[in-house]
């Protein structure tokens, strides 16, 4: 043996011998240290070489060779615990297979569909749509979940003859990406995920590993346990809560401490509407976010699975269910930290009905206000508020039981009122508002007092409303189409020179402070009588041609 290639053995057997190990970029299977190639056998009470031989190797006779290999002095005599490292080559394997265990969106394998339950033989190549992903049970209980544009080939899937918990497997995701559950320490044998430019050999750990094809980068996120990167002669241990990138033919990035996850307290346990928002506060250092929406709480079956910039999600037309969510925080290298689950069950209520009356900013006159709004499906009831404040803590109406989407409220003081309307199902159960309303109710304009008429004036006044100009007009016809006198006052009373006797008719017109002009109010039927001296001298007039 070389000086270089001991001095390689020894360096990954500390590797390999103290964490799980993950080789990555620029090293081909072929490439891998020899320690990588090589079984290690704990030996068992009883244990020789010749019978070690004859349970494992495909030709037991090669059981001197592991002796020189492993510097065994008496073949017959191995202490129990002892590790004997065996080529892989030379052992005697059984295939296994792995079980499509939850399969959400589009996803192939050999250009099938994949099927939930399926069993998948070593060499198939899984592809997984846009809105697709696959999780993956290993014959030695890891779990692996393909996530959506991903394409992974079943490279290599076989278990040691006549040893427990023994495998070796070897799956290589070509792009995309893909979360790991390994199994524990307990087992033995070889566990690799490659990649066109990447090698990962783990053993009892979790953690996420991406390739993308277009960069040339692979990036490891390690959740629990540690993982040893290595690139080249370059070699960097991930622990728990950290990552790092390898980009092509460079060292690994020095392990930088992955983002903390964003926080979704305020998701409600409850969503009735088929629009989710999924909005939290921004993370520091965060350049983008990833969030994942799935049915199950392990997330092995993804039905949404988005990248945003803004701390803002939408998801639409979401079906009734429980479902769980998860957002990662992700920085600049494009490493994804934990994960902030939230649970919440979609229940859905119906939609906001649409306000038709009154109009947004609306002035109504008199104390009733009519409320109209588009109706839903039959059996749909309604819900209505009105309150004096945008927080409806003010409320003076509520109606929780309409049967039509129409509604008239009496006894409305003047003033600014606010008002909105929800639909309740068939089980009693109210969806969202809709968009607050808000408008003015107005007094009745008030109807001048009966005119008192002095020194040929005509004397008109009237209720004052606070806040309020006037406009009075006086007509010779109830139409008001000959108006003989119009003003626009400041205070509720009017003088004018009377007209000629006859009848008459007056009405007032409130105004706001903006200008705007309310309905005339009442009509004021009033007559202007003949003077008494014209009373007298007409009749006297008559007369004088009889004196």
């Amino acid at each position: 043996m070389t000086v270089a290639r001991a001095l390689r053995r020894i360096a990954l057997l500390l590797l390999v011998g103290s964490v799980p190990a993950l080789t990555v970029p620029g090293l081909a299977r072929a490439q891998a240290a020899s320690a990588d190639e090589e079984f290690a056998y704990p030996a068992r009470t009883g244990d020789t070489l010749i019978g070690i031989g004859q349970r494992l190797l495909l030709e037991p006779r090669r059981w001197h060779e592991v002796q020189l290999r492993n510097h065994i002095g008496n073949p017959r005599r191995i202490p129990r615990g002892s590790v004997i490292r065996i080529p892989y080559a030379w052992l005697r394997m059984t295939p296994e297979t792995a079980a499509a265990t939850a399969v959400a969106g589009t996803v192939t394998g050999d250009g099938r569909p994949v099927m939930p339950g399926e069993t998948l033989a070593p060499g198939t190549v899984l592809k997984t749509g846009a809105d697709g992903s696959v999780t993956l049970t290993l014959a030695d209980g890891s779990v692996i979940t393909l996530q959506k544009s991903s394409v992974l080939r079943l490279e290599h899937m076989e278990a040691v003859r006549s040893v427990d918990a023994a495998h070796d497997i070897r799956l290589k995701l070509e792009s995309g990406r893909l979360d790991t559950v390994v199994k524990p320490q307990r087992d033995v044998g070889r566990f690799e995920i490659v990649t066109p430019v990447a090698l990962s050999a783990v053993r009892g750990t979790q953690f996420r590993a991406a390739f993308d094809a277009d960069d040339q980068q692979a990036k490891t996120e390690t959740l629990a346990g540690s993982v040893a990167v290595r690139a080249g002669s370059n070699a960097v241990l991930v622990p728990a809560g950290f990552g790092t990138r390898v980009d092509h033919a460079a060292p690994p990035l020095a392990p930088v401490a992955l983002l903390p996850p964003p926080d979704l307290a305020g998701i409600p346990a409850t969503h009735g509407q088929a629009l989710l928002l999924v909005a939290f506060e921004p993370v520091a250092g965060a350049q983008r976010y990833r969030t994942q929406l799935a049915q199950d709480p392990d997330f092995h079956s993804i039905a949404v699975d988005t990248v945003s910039t803004a701390p803002l999600v939408r998801i639409a037309d979401l079906p009734d269910g429980r479902y769980w969510l998860r957002v990662r925080s992700i920085d600049r290298l494009g490493l994804e930290g934990p994960d902030a689950v939230r649970a919440f069950v979609q229940h859905m209520l119906p939609d906001p009905p649409q306000p038709t009356m009154p109009q947004p900013a609306a002035r109504l006159t008199g104390t009733q206000a009519r409320f109209e709004w588009r109706a839903q499906s039959a059996g749909t009831h309604y819900r209505l508020q009105v309150a004096r404040d945008l927080a409806f803590a003010d409320l003076v109406a509520e109606r929780s039981d309409l049967s039509t989407p129409a509604v008239a409220v009496e006894d409305l003081p003047p003033g600014r009122y606010y008002w909105r309307v929800a639909a309740v199902n068939s089980l009693g159960e109210s969806g969202a508002f809709s968009e607050v309303q808000s408008f003015m109710q107005r007094a009745t304009a008030p109807q001048p007092a009966p005119p008192t008429l002095a020194a040929h004036e005509l004397h008109f006044e009237w209720a004052p409303q606070s806040g309020l100009t006037y406009r009075i007009q006086v007509a010779r016809d109830a139409l008001f189409e000959r108006v003989i006198a119009e003003q626009a006052l400041a205070a509720p009373r009017l003088s004018l020179q009377a007209p000629f006797p006859g009848t008459y008719y007056a009405r007032v017109q409130t105004v706001d402070p903006d200008g705007t002009a309310g309905p005339f109010g009442a009509v004021r039927q009033f007559e202007v009588p003949i003077p008494l001296w014209v009373r007298i001298l007409v009749p006297l007039a008559l007369l004088a041609p009889l004196l």
